[in-house]
């Protein structure tokens, strides 16, 4: 059962690391599940992957534990392998920066009932992206080991804003966000300039690319029928 299951050990259990993927959105201007949108390229044992299914093995390649937030973990759980928690989002709707909130929440009551270590970063993956790279990521997570301690997040950046749904927060950002939602503020953008980030190093554009709406994922498809001709 996706909730009870033992987890992969991860050669970056020395970051303590784990990972969170976000499936609440209810996909309006896609017109279908997103997560559930079938990606054009197969996965390692050759079956097609949905986009929830590539993201979470993008995330248990970087990660000790993979969480999957969302209000339906029914849906899900046959499609996702049992290394793969699944954790049930009490605030459906209320946007992503409550869900990091209640996903650092509800894994570290985990990780203490389970007596498993802690996780001191949590690596955040909004599950439409589908370019994502593992390599980047794992490059990316190598900088951890010398990130300021004053830092609460390191992510990446396009032009002046951060993108906060493909990057590592440190456990000690929880005080700050918790204010933050307190003080009724819901934006990522609003917080995160109000703290110490650290920039990762850029990366290809593409990866970065999420998909909320069908010419959007047709854009995507596009791009790979043409890279792969």
């Amino acid at each position: 059962m996706n909730g009870d299951c033992d987890v992969n050990p991860s050669v970056h259990d020395g970051h303590r690391t784990a990972a969170l993927v976000l499936a609440g959105g209810r996909s309006s201007r896609m017109g279908q599940d997103k997560a559930l949108l079938t990606l054009p390229m197969a996965g390692q044992t050759g079956e097609a992957l949905t986009l929830l299914q590539q993201t979470c093995s993008v995330a248990e390649r970087c990660a000790a534990h993979t969480y999957v937030l969302t209000p339906w973990p029914a849906k899900y759980a046959s499609r996702l392998t049992s290394t793969v928690i699944l954790l049930k989002e009490e605030a459906a709707g209320a946007g992503p920066l409550v869900a990091l909130a209640q996903g650092w929440s509800m894994i570290l009551a985990q990780s203490q009932r389970r007596d498993q270590e802690i996780p001191d970063w949590l690596l955040l993956l909004a599950c439409d992206m589908p370019a994502l790279d593992t390599t980047t990521i794992q490059q990316w997570q190598e900088q951890l080991k010398t990130i300021d301690e004053n830092a609460i997040a390191t992510l990446p950046k396009a032009g002046d804003r951060w993108e906060p749904l493909c990057g590592f927060y440190h456990r000690r950002c929880i005080p700050s966000l918790n204010k933050a939602l307190a003080d009724n503020i819901r934006s990522f953008q609003r917080w995160l300039a109000t703290e110490t980030i650290v920039p990762l190093s850029s990366a290809d554009s593409n990866m970065l690319r999420n998909c909320n709406t069908p010419v959007q994922w047709q854009q995507f498809l596009d791009f790979i029928n043409a890279r792969n001709p």
